[in-house]
């Protein structure tokens, strides 16, 4: 199993054949398609329909989902019944009268909890608290954390703290991490994006990177 994750953020408007096109070569290379806001943007509700047309991916929805149970349950009612096998949601709402409605109807698919990130910002509020939302958010049901790669300390700790928690690490290549930095650190899976898509072949990039990180050990 491949331990890279594409993200598909499309920052123009693009039809879904074109996404289909773009992303069905990465078969055998990339495990899962992250897929979130700038996906809607620009394929509407179209989007939705990947997981569909490329069943031999992993799916993951990056909603941002921080909301009211009720709405928090609707999105993610919507989101599973397309097809989508986990889903990103910011845990410093809460979960009591939020993301427990999550919880409780995701059955089989996985919930992932962005406990810290990269950009400066981070630092203001976010990362302060990283230990208390990995907590929280393991003890409420979640099945992992997305971390950044630029962090491999930090993974290191979650990975010993909560062995049989999914990690997923952003932030590899255009972000700066090296490719398998973040895995090397006990990271499941490392996400990867404009490295990947933004290239002349995708494909080959991902199979480039593939080898970087199994190079690396």
């Amino acid at each position: 199993t491949s331990p890279i994750v594409v993200a598909f953020d499309p920052f123009k408007k693009v039809e879904l054949e074109e996404a289909v096109k773009l992303l069905s070569p990465l078969r055998g290379v990339v495990s899962g398609i992250k897929i979130g806001i700038p996906a809607l943007l620009h394929l509407g509700l179209r989007a939705l329909e990947l997981p569909r047309l490329l069943e031999d991916f992993l799916f993951i929805f990056d909603s941002k989902l921080a909301d009211v149970g009720h709405v928090d349950r609707a999105v993610a009612e919507r989101i599973f019944g397309a097809g989508f096998d986990a889903l990103i949601v910011q845990p410093f709402v809460g979960f009591r009268g939020g993301l427990e409605e999550v919880i409780k109807i995701k059955g089989e698919r996985g919930v992932l909890a962005v406990c810290s990130m990269s950009h400066p910002g981070s630092e203001e509020f976010l990362n302060h608290h990283t230990e208390e939302l990995m907590a929280r958010s393991w003890s409420a049901g979640a099945d992992g954390f997305i971390l950044p790669a630029q962090k491999p300390p930090l993974i290191s700790r979650a990975r010993a703290s909560y062995p049989e928690a999914l990690i997923l690490s952003p932030g590899v290549g255009a972000q700066g991490a090296p490719s398998g930095s973040a895995l090397s650190a006990g990271a499941d899976f490392e996400i990867v994006g404009r490295s990947i898509l933004s290239s002349e072949n995708p494909r080959r990039e991902a199979e480039r990177i593939l080898e970087e990180i199994r190079a690396r050990g």
